[in-house]
């Protein structure tokens, strides 16, 4: 079975929000994308905000990631505990608000486990290393995903 899967990085400024608003369900459509995780962290130039996530599902995200700047808008910290669909880096601290991973219907039943990771390079501070954290989300959701996706969220590539 073969389906499309789309992910956007860094939704950057309203401006990049209001293109989403006005081309992502044609752009899904015309290519047949069944699946689509946005990077939505710096829709506000630092952080995301509840009613710019909505507007994001509205415009055809099934999943938002978030990243180094996932609290620069400190009024998203309850909606992240609401919503299974809206990520946080899994390798934060596990008191954190909020959750790194999900499983999620794909079409034909297909289950899709998007895992949303930081990398450890430039970064301000000490997030657990992220290919330890993958090995565990996938370890221990062994057999309740199809297929796997890991946005990486990290300012080096090494």
């Amino acid at each position: 079975m073969e389906y499309k899967v789309l992910a956007l990085g860094d939704v950057a400024s309203e401006t990049g929000l209001q293109l989403l608003e006005k081309k992502l369900r044609a752009f899904k459509k015309e290519h047949d994308v069944r699946f689509t995780v946005v990077n939505g962290e710096n829709i506000s130039g630092s952080g995301l905000t509840k009613a710019q996530a909505e507007a994001l599902f509205a415009a055809g995200a099934d999943v938002i990631t978030l990243g180094n700047h996932v609290f620069g808008k400190q009024q998203i910290v309850p909606y992240l505990d609401s919503r299974s669909d809206v990520l946080r880096p899994a390798n934060l601290a596990p008191q954190s608000p909020g959750r790194g991973w999900g499983i999620y219907d794909g079409p034909q039943g297909m289950r899709l486990l998007v895992m949303n990771l930081i990398g450890r390079c430039d970064m301000k501070y000490g997030p657990d290393n992220p290919f330890l954290c993958a090995d565990r989300i996938l370890k221990e959701n062994e057999g309740m995903y199809d297929v796997a996706l890991a946005e990486i969220h990290a300012n080096a590539t090494s």
